[in-house]
């Protein structure tokens, strides 16, 4: 297959680069690297046989047909958009424009050239703050009362996407996965989460901390009703997330229409156990300060994976231990970043 990964120098979609490149398929990226790092590019020429790498926006119309114009594209997997729930409380009219009308975009050159096969990457955000005792939460679940712009964009594009398989059900095969949270980098060390400016996820300030690049610890929140009262999440290895997209591109002729996926391992772990794991990876304490909760973190998520276990065969297999030793290889390898 030919696979155009929109996004594909970002944290998840150039570690699904690398597997798609590694079973043999043509890969095709398109990125603006506004939220990425162009040595990234380098590294994963490294790392794996010849790709080509296009530096253009989804958002710009013209500029993309172009890109369909001069690839035969036989799959999107559309990576595209911010992703980050803080800044999209600050910056909302930014997520509304990219995260919105870049799927839109490659949904239009899409139907032009006759592209039917897209994989649009969503979070588990769309579920809102799900009541604990409905976990672990389920597809089918409810959707759309959302916390924060990021999910919110997450899910109007879920509902276009229904509404383009309602439409069109014998021309578009969609599927949706629903990202837990993707943590750790590619066990080489060659690549790994690398953001732009102050990272906004938990893992990468663990790493900066450990290193020195920063000098404490931000923990938002320690009042929530959970065990320990730091907030749950479901954190699952980002190369179990870049395996999934692999055997992704297999089952797009076994659906009509669209399906979601649930991409998490089923459990669920507090920030203070990441803190811990962490610690235990690069071998020295994180000192932290507690402060208040950030605008739209809900207490507690966590999925029930076995859908895609039963119809893609597909299972996260990396525990918590090998995702912080994984992500401390990068840092230790990669101290300035990329």
């Amino acid at each position: 297959k030919t696979i155009l990964v929109a996004g594909g120098a970002g944290y998840i979609g150039s570690h699904t680069v690398v597997e798609l490149l590694n079973a043999g398929h043509r890969v095709v990226v398109v990125d603006n690297l506004s939220n990425s790092q162009e040595n990234l590019v380098y590294c994963l020429a490294q790392q794996t046989i010849q790709y080509s790498f296009v530096a253009e926006n989804v958002c710009d119309l013209e500029r993309l047909n172009l890109v369909f114009d001069s690839y035969n594209i036989d799959v999107v997997f559309d990576f595209s958009g911010r992703k980050a729930v803080g800044e999209s409380t600050l910056l909302p009219m930014l997520y509304y424009k990219y995260n919105i009308n870049g799927t839109m975009n490659l949904l239009k050159c899409m139907r032009q050239h006759e592209v039917r096969d897209i994989l649009f990457s969503s979070s588990c955000t769309v579920y809102g703050a799900p009541d604990q005792e409905a976990l672990p939460i389920k597809e089918d679940d409810s959707v759309g009362c959302c916390q924060c712009p990021y999910a919110k964009c997450k899910y109007f594009v879920e509902c276009l996407l229904s509404d383009l398989a309602t439409g069109e059900p014998d021309y578009w095969r969609i599927m949706v996965m629903r990202y837990f949270n993707p943590v750790g980098a590619h066990e080489s060390g060659l690549i790994g989460e690398d953001p732009k400016g102050d990272p906004l996820n938990l893992l990468p300030k663990l790493a900066q901390v450990a290193t020195g690049k920063r000098p404490i610890l931000d923990v938002y929140g320690e009042d929530y009703s959970t065990v320990d009262g730091s907030p749950i999440r479901d954190y699952v290895h980002v190369m179990d997330v870049a395996t999934a997209h692999l055997r992704a591109v297999k089952h797009f002729q076994d659906i009509s229409g669209i399906e979601i996926y649930n991409i998490g391992t089923g459990e669920g772990k507090s920030t203070w156990d990441m803190v811990k794991a962490f610690e235990a990876a690069c071998g020295k304490p994180i000192p932290f300060r507690v402060c208040q909760r950030r605008p739209g973190d809900v207490p507690a998520i966590y999925c029930d994976p076995s859908k895609a276990e039963r119809e893609l065969g597909w299972k996260a297999g990396r525990s918590l231990k090998q995702m912080c030793e994984d992500l401390w290889r990068f840092y230790v390898l990669n101290p300035n970043g990329y």
